[in-house]
């Protein structure tokens, strides 16, 4: 799995969280109470991310949070950061990218010891 899988993996969690609530809607309101093979495979993607974020340390989830899924461009992600933690961490877009990157390598790692890979793509 390479670093770019799991960028666009993440990046897909706003779109799977949305479709799952749609489907959880049509459920509900629906004759037939079961859930359906679509439903299934996006509940387990939104649980395989939100358990990958859990594994990252704060500031990494807040930019993969940020990057990935809010898409805000590191400018922006510096002006977000500085406002939460204060001008004493005046952190680079390089730093921002390394901290992305390794956050990246953690993610990677966690999910390549699970049963996830038939999930990811």
């Amino acid at each position: 799995m390479t670093e770019e899988a799991i960028k666009e993996f993440i990046k897909s969690y706003p779109e799977l969280k949305a479709r799952r609530d749609i489907l959880d809607k049509i459920q509900k309101y629906s004759q037939n109470a079961d859930k359906n093979e679509e439903y299934s495979q996006i509940a387990i993607k939104i649980q395989i991310i939100e358990s990958a974020l859990e594994i990252l340390k704060e500031d990494e989830k807040k930019i993969i949070l940020w990057h990935l899924i809010d898409e805000k461009t590191w400018k922006e992600i510096e002006d977000l950061y500085g406002k939460e933690v204060g001008t004493a961490f005046n952190y680079s877009d390089r730093t921002f990218k390394r901290i992305q990157q390794n956050a990246l390598k953690k993610i990677e790692l966690f999910l390549s010891k699970g049963e996830f890979k038939e999930y990811i793509n």
